[in-house]
C-alpha cells in the first residue's frame, strides 16, 4: 500500500487526518497514522516500507505500539461497500 499515493505533499494530507483510525486519542503524525492503518485496510501481517532515511523509518516504528480502531475501520468498510454499484 502506497498512502495517499506516496507523497505527503499531496493535498490530500491537508485534507484527511487517518489518525481517525486509531483507537483513543494517539499523538501520532500523518503519516504514522496512515503506516499503522494500512494494517488494518484491508487487514495484513506486513508492509512493505522503502526509503533510505533512517529518521523516517524510525518515526514509523514507534507508531507500532498503538492500535487500529476496529470499529471505525469496519464503518469505513461498509461506507466503501455502499458506494459500490449494485
Amino acid at each position: 500500500m502506497s498512502p495517499f499515493s506516496g507523497s505527503t505533499t499531496q493535498e490530500v494530507w491537508e485534507r484527511f487526518d487517518p489518525g481517525v483510525f486509531l483507537q483513543g486519542s494517539a499523538s501520532v503524525t500523518k503519516a504514522q497514522a496512515a503506516f499503522l492503518s494500512s494494517y488494518g485496510l484491508p487487514r495484513v501481517d506486513a508492509v512493505a516500507v522503502g526509503t533510505d532515511n533512517v529518521e523516517h523509518l524510525r518515526e514509523l516504528a514507534e507508531v507500532l505500539s498503538y492500535k487500529v480502531d476496529e470499529n471505525v475501520v469496519r464503518e469505513y468498510r461498509q461506507l466503501l461497500k455502499a458506494r459500490q454499484p449494485a
